[in-house]
């Protein structure tokens, strides 16, 4: 947060240095100025100050009066030429479209106002960054695609039939999902015709796989990108040291030829939250509800 926060600072500083250097540049500040902060990075600033603000308490405004001067007078140093400056306004121009180092934009945005009350807004805003499983050696030859927040955190999954894994606020929010894929072990020449995998997604059929220890909660048949498709809710307590707490499971479920794929959302409720679980799936649905709604099985469209 505070790498964001210096990056935006020392940004304005150059701005101004550029301006006040030369003059006949003037406009073109101010056009680069207002594209970047115009748009949710620039809107972002406030998020980054008001979370620094929280974490700091009553050292938050000597912090900022020390990064603020810190910028000033490194910036203040440089000398830039007439090529430089226009060079550097140019590169605000692109950074306001995202073309920024990934952890400054993924920080930014998970400080937005509304995005980080809603997630779902962010995705709806364009800034997204999309997941192909084409050639991904635990993909089981599947090519889906999937689209999540731009400020959201991936990685490779650990485990055998876990594909990536995705979280929230830069990799520190409370929201996680997992693309799993699973073969099915059918034979090569077996295929499932359309209502022996539709009896696959019966309520009954779902809450069955539900895992053992955890508690059910809801099954229901949908379709997603056109094919028969599940969702299944549970809830599981874990343990961590000697912390306690339930997690909620929100798990899309759907078959492409002979593997299944599982897009499986997670949020705790640790013991000292005030929200019950019931509260953090409201709070969460939406952005759920927007990410699956982005699943692509990519052979419908070769």
């Amino acid at each position: 947060m505070g790498q964001a926060y210096g990056f935006v600072l020392g940004q304005q500083s150059a701005l101004e240095l550029i301006e006040k250097t030369f003059p006949d540049l003037t406009t073109s500040v101010k056009e680069a100025w207002f594209a970047f902060n115009s748009t949710a990075l620039g809107e972002s600033t406030k998020g980054v100050e008001a979370e620094l603000s929280k974490e700091l308490g009553e050292k938050w405004p000597e912090y900022k009066t020390t990064v603020t001067t810190q910028m000033d007078e490194l910036v203040g140093k440089q000398e830039p030429t007439r090529q430089q400056a226009v060079d550097f306004l140019a590169e605000v121009k692109k950074r306001s479209k995202g073309n920024l180092p990934e952890s400054i934009r993924s920080t930014l945005l998970s400080a937005h106002p509304r995005y980080s009350k809603n997630q779902a807004l962010e995705l709806a805003d364009g800034w997204k960054q999309t997941f192909r499983t084409k050639g991904h050696t635990k993909a089981k030859g599947v090519d889906v695609s999937v689209s999540f927040p731009a400020s959201w955190s991936k990685r490779e999954g650990n485990r055998p039939n876990v594909v990536q894994f995705f979280r929230s606020g830069a990799g520190h929010g409370s929201l996680i999902c997992t693309l799993l894929i699973r073969d099915l072990s059918l034979t090569d020449d077996y295929e499932l015709t359309n209502s022996e995998i539709k009896e696959f997604f019966k309520p009954e059929e779902l809450q069955r796989s539900t895992p053992a220890g955890a508690i059910f909660v809801d099954a229901k048949e949908i379709v997603l990108e056109g094919s028969p498709a599940g969702i299944l809710v549970f809830d599981q307590t874990q343990q961590r040291l000697d912390v306690k707490f339930t997690m909620r499971m929100t798990q899309f479920v759907v078959i492409h030829g002979h593997a299944m794929v599982f897009l499986q959302f997670a949020f705790a409720k640790m013991p000292d939250s005030g929200q019950t679980l019931e509260e953090l799936q409201n709070q969460f649905r939406p952005t759920i509800m927007a990410i699956a709604n982005t699943y692509v099985w990519n052979d419908l469209y070769k």
